[in-house]
């Protein structure tokens, strides 16, 4: 997040709000349709991260040097996260400022699952069209054969 400015106390998010945004934080699926953040800065290395989940989601498997990197990277945007949380729950904050700032926690969160998935296998590569057609294709014939043995069955 961008360096705090100084603002009017009339600015700044109440107790409640900032108690709402925390909260908001720890709720099941906070990260449902938050967009993965492009890039994140680790060690003073831009790291791709968003194209860098789009490439797990594609690959079939894993050597151990990858998924232990993988693992890094979730230390390392889980300790993130903590941080920009911990900067919600105590600077001096505009509503806007928080609200950036809760999108930013979520987004981490939907990398830090994104990338466990990858790690653990359990993020599987995305279809190809040809595949998606086959399945309907079979689910077509499938249905098919289901009205056939239904109009068979009719006394």
């Amino acid at each position: 997040m961008k360096k705090m400015e100084q603002h009017n106390l009339d600015d700044l998010i109440s107790a409640e709000e900032r108690e709402h945004f925390l909260s908001g934080l720890h709720r099941y699926l906070v990260w449902v349709g938050e967009k993965l953040p492009d890039e994140v800065e680790v060690d003073g290395k831009k790291i791709r991260l968003h194209d860098l989940i789009w490439r797990c989601a594609h690959k079939k498997q894993f050597s151990e040097e990858e998924k232990k990197r993988l693992l890094e990277l979730v230390d390392i945007l889980e300790k993130k996260e903590k941080h920009d949380e911990s900067i919600l729950q105590k600077a001096n904050l505009t509503h806007e400022e928080a609200k950036q700032l809760y999108h930013e926690s979520a987004s981490l969160i939907r990398a830090i699952i994104d990338l466990r998935d990858c790690e653990s296998g359990k993020l599987q590569p995305i279809e190809t069209g040809a595949e998606i057609r086959t399945k309907v294709n079979d689910a077509r014939r499938w249905l098919g054969f289901l009205k056939n043995i239904g109009k068979d069955s009719v006394v």
